[in-house]
């Protein structure tokens, strides 16, 4: 069986979102849906640039305690939370074109400077707990771990097999081999929580105008293009997901 992991990881409660536009996605649901009641082996196809560091945790959960044969083959990009989603496979494979990425947690918040040193703590925190899924594959320590991801380590596939990330580059034998997509940008393309929020409170609470749609696909379009969105200085500490 095939599942393919792309675009952004997200949470399930923003799902509806995506769907709502049609737009890529993979969160714990998505992933849990297709292991539930199935001990076949499974085929991880691997095209995504992260996203939310605690779905990326559910889904590399799932897969390391799914009782059938997980393989996993990144073809375009392993980025942050996709890379932790990949180090669940029993078996990791990469496209000799492909790229993966590691690096901190990071987040988005306003508040005073005792807000932003608890916002620092547990980020560190979260780095720790994340570690633990590239020490698991590559026996490293977590002092080496935590400084690579420090350092934002992008990987070719003989890089990352020679780092015992993935255990083997893809071999293709033929002019029909499936072409890995070019990589754009770094960014994990997930829509900013505010944007989902508002859209929630209106979807629920209203019917939804043509205006305030293309207010919306014009705030996504511009997230998707790696454009900084507008975020208001004076307000009570309020934290989006963690995106890694």
């Amino acid at each position: 069986m095939k599942i393919d992991v792309k675009g952004p990881i997200i949470s399930d409660e923003n799902s509806a979102f995506y769907d709502y536009f049609n737009l890529p996605y993979t969160s714990p649901s998505v992933i849990n849906d297709e292991l539930s009641g199935k001990t076949d082996d499974i085929e991880l196809v691997i095209n995504s640039n992260g996203g939310d560091v605690y779905a990326a945790s559910d889904i590399w959960t799932s897969l390391k305690s799914y009782s059938g044969k997980v393989t996993a083959k990144i073809y375009g990009m392993a980025a942050s939370a996709a890379s932790v989603i990949a180090m669940g496979a029993d078996t990791l494979e990469m496209s000799p074109t492909a790229r993966m990425m590691i690096h901190n947690s990071s987040t988005y918040g306003e508040g005073n400077h005792n807000d932003f040193d608890k916002i620092s703590d547990v980020l560190k925190g979260t780095d720790k707990s994340i570690a633990q899924a590239y020490m698991d594959k590559t026996g490293k320590s977590e002092e080496e771990i935590l400084d690579i991801m420090a350092q934002t380590t992008f990987y070719t596939a003989d890089e990352a097999l020679e780092a015992g990330l993935i255990d083997s580059v893809i071999n293709f034998k033929n002019d029909n081999a499936e072409e890995a997509p070019l990589f754009e940008n770094s960014n994990s393309g997930m829509i900013p929580q505010t944007v989902i929020d508002k859209f929630t409170t209106v979807a629920l609470g209203a019917p939804i105008s043509d205006d305030l749609v293309k207010n919306i696909a014009d705030a996504v379009a511009k997230r998707l293009k790696n454009v900084d969105t507008h975020k208001p200085k004076n307000e009570q500490v309020n934290i989006d997901p963690f995106v890694f």
